[in-house]
């Protein structure tokens, strides 16, 4: 019996870990981002270390639970993991984790302008003007 892959387009993820790394690194009631840097990192390592994707969203629903993973990104992590391959899940983690240490570090990043983006071509273009 002959499998047949369901591997995501890079682009797809790309656009994806996009929409959950705005989310996640939108600023709290103190202008620290609302999912902390080490959770965004957590999450990776996870997958790394158990190599299933259910374990991550068992992972990010407890993450959620205790409010380490505010409730709008983990339902952006939830909806985008569901269902993909680990290769897909590993490399997903890998821009989301990229993309929110990006938005969250250094670069001047005017927060307004990221309301509508929902593309990884989109966040470029925010931050190429």
């Amino acid at each position: 019996m002959s499998s047949v892959s369901t591997q995501r387009p890079q682009g797809q993820l790309l656009d994806w870990a996009t929409e959950a790394a705005i989310s996640a690194s939108r600023p709290d009631r103190n202008g620290d981002p609302i999912v902390d840097k080490a959770t965004v990192n957590n999450l990776l390592v996870f997958l790394q270390s158990r190599r299933s994707v259910d374990d991550l969203m068992a992972y990010i629903i407890r993450q959620g639970s205790r409010e380490e993973i505010d409730e709008q990104t983990a339902k952006l992590l939830l909806k985008y993991v569901k269902g993909l391959e680990l290769k897909d899940a590993l490399t997903f983690l890998g821009y989301f984790k990229w993309i929110y240490e990006g938005l969250t570090g250094e670069l001047r990043v005017d927060r307004g302008k990221l309301k509508n983006v929902k593309t990884f071509k989109g966040l470029v273009d925010v931050l190429a003007s």
